[in-house]
């Protein structure tokens, strides 16, 4: 028990005292209270019998403090400021672990989705609201988003970020096209087989004709059987065995891992671009989001050490 309950025996004495002695009246401080006039008085006459102290001169016409309940006053007034400044910067302070972060539908479905239960594991107390973009050039601080992704060199302006992952791109497709349609022996041979192609409206992606190019099979019209407006839909298809999609290493690993796709052919097209965590420089970061950015990092590392 705190010594200071020997001395008040309840600390409704106090809330009742300040109400008074701010307002000056036992009925104004009672209608603030919401208890009736005669309740008011006698929760001071209490707290004064606890102290043997008088804090209060009475009179016909006005209520005035003494010397020691304005003394009193003063200290109870300091000491609830400085309560509700610690409870609302608590009460701040974990409303800060509200995350906002945003994605392509690539990503959350296919790579933070299978890991999200670990990261709530370990963070039980930071909540995530998670939003799937179509755009690269998101504008963070007017989006109101904590944490993104990037793909380029990592210098933007006004915008923090950290390496995630090389972008990496290969051929895709489900084992069971591979059994029906045959090996595949070399780059030239993908044009015989049904390529399933994405063009993303407000992202710029390596598309088939590039990837094809950078391997020396120059294309001067590519069949276009199934074009999707996310990469996720090609990479889906893949999985169904409709054909062979372009996948980016980070986000069909998972797909490649449990064997429900097989790359055809070893060449993968490095850009020499990354992906980048990235953050906006104008304000300071949530310890939410900090959190979850390092979660990010150490799954993809782990990743990319599996796969050595």
């Amino acid at each position: 028990m705190h010594r200071l309950r020997s001395l008040i025996p309840s600390a409704n004495y106090l809330f009742c005292f300040e109400a008074a002695a701010r307002r000056r009246s036992f009925t104004a401080a009672a209608q603030e209270l919401n208890v009736s006039q005669p309740a008011v008085s006698k929760t001071i006459r209490l707290l004064e019998e606890a102290t043997g102290l008088r804090l209060f001169r009475r009179d016909h016409t006005r209520l005035e403090l003494t010397a020691e309940g304005l003394r009193l006053y003063k200290e109870t007034q300091e000491a609830f400021d400085h309560l509700h400044m610690v409870i609302s910067a608590l009460q701040k302070k974990h409303s800060n672990d509200v995350v906002r972060v945003s994605f392509s539908s690539s990503f959350v479905q296919l790579w933070l989705l299978p890991r999200l239960k670990d990261f709530k594991a370990r963070h039980p107390d930071v909540s995530l609201r998670i939003e799937e973009s179509s755009r690269d050039d998101q504008d963070l601080i007017e989006e109101d988003i904590d944490l993104s992704a990037r793909l380029g060199n990592g210098k933007w302006p006004g915008i923090h970020s950290w390496h995630f992952a090389t972008e990496e791109v290969l051929p895709v497709c489900s084992p069971e096209y591979l059994n029906e349609y045959g090996p595949i022996k070399g780059p030239a041979d993908l044009l015989q087989h049904t390529l399933l192609n994405f063009e993303e409206r407000h992202r710029t992606r390596l598309a088939w004709r590039e990837w094809l190019d950078r391997h020396s099979v120059p294309v001067a019209r590519l069949r276009q059987d199934f074009v999707f407006t996310d990469a996720l839909g090609s990479i889906e298809a893949a999985v169904r065995g409709q054909g062979i999609a372009l996948g980016w290493k980070h986000l069909v690993n998972g797909h490649l891992q449990a064997g429900r796709l097989v790359a055809p052919l070893d060449e993968i097209y490095q850009s020499g671009q990354s992906v980048h965590l990235i953050m906006p420089a104008e304000r300071p970061s949530k310890p939410g989001a900090e959190l979850f950015r390092d979660w990010l990092i150490e799954q993809q590392a782990a990743i990319v050490v599996g796969s050595q």
